[in-house]
């Protein structure tokens, strides 16, 4: 059924809920199947789950304890970002993963989501000068976008669409700058804060 409102259409279903509701509700439903079907408990799956383990420990060992909150800081804000990029990533068809830990939100087991803000968050502790830092997140970098994004093409775990891997060397630096940036300023301010209390 079709309504007309000004110049938009909007397109309703009988029951009231608009078609696209009804659509994502379908495509939910396939992922969910396909990805009990053909996905959970495969090699490919227990390689992500232990993928991802092996990356959170190894994290967790390497990690200054005694700067905790600020590297936490570091790691949820990149956390953030990647979400959201890779949601529109998605959501634009841009990439894909044929493979995801859980099936309902295949952004929070996507590979990057995992691998950005451990590596650039140990990096960020590592270097602390500006200059060291970005030297390091260019290393990352390449080694993300024409390592590791490649090989897991090859394996099946990640599937470029429209997308290139040197769109992904450039976005991995400027989301490692911008956070950097991000945290030092946030760490100034509550300095400030602290040095002056109201």
């Amino acid at each position: 059924m079709f309504i007309c409102r000004g110049r938009m259409p909007m397109v309703l279903t009988v029951s009231g809920i608009p078609a696209e509701m009804r659509l994502q509700q379908l495509l939910t439903a396939v992922h969910l199947d396909k990805w009990l079907q053909e996905e959970l408990f495969q090699f490919q799956w227990w390689f992500l789950l232990g993928l991802y383990i092996l990356t959170v420990a190894a994290w967790w060992k390497m990690l200054n304890k005694q700067r905790l909150p600020e590297i936490i800081l570091y790691a949820v804000l990149t956390t953030i970002i990647t979400m959201g990029i890779d949601e529109y990533g998605i959501e634009l068809t841009l990439w894909t993963y044929p493979v995801c830990i859980l099936p309902i939100f295949p952004v929070i087991t996507a590979i990057n989501l995992i691998a950005l803000p451990t590596c650039f968050s140990i990096a960020y502790q590592r270097f602390p000068a500006w200059k060291s830092f970005a030297c390091a997140s260019i290393l990352i970098a390449g080694v993300l976008a024409f390592v590791l994004e490649p090989l897991l093409a090859w394996a099946n775990l990640y599937q470029l669409i429209t997308w290139q891997y040197y769109y992904s060397f450039l976005l991995y630096i400027t989301i490692a700058l911008f956070i950097r940036w991000s945290v030092i300023t946030i760490l100034d301010i509550a300095a400030r804060a602290q040095g002056h209390p109201d």
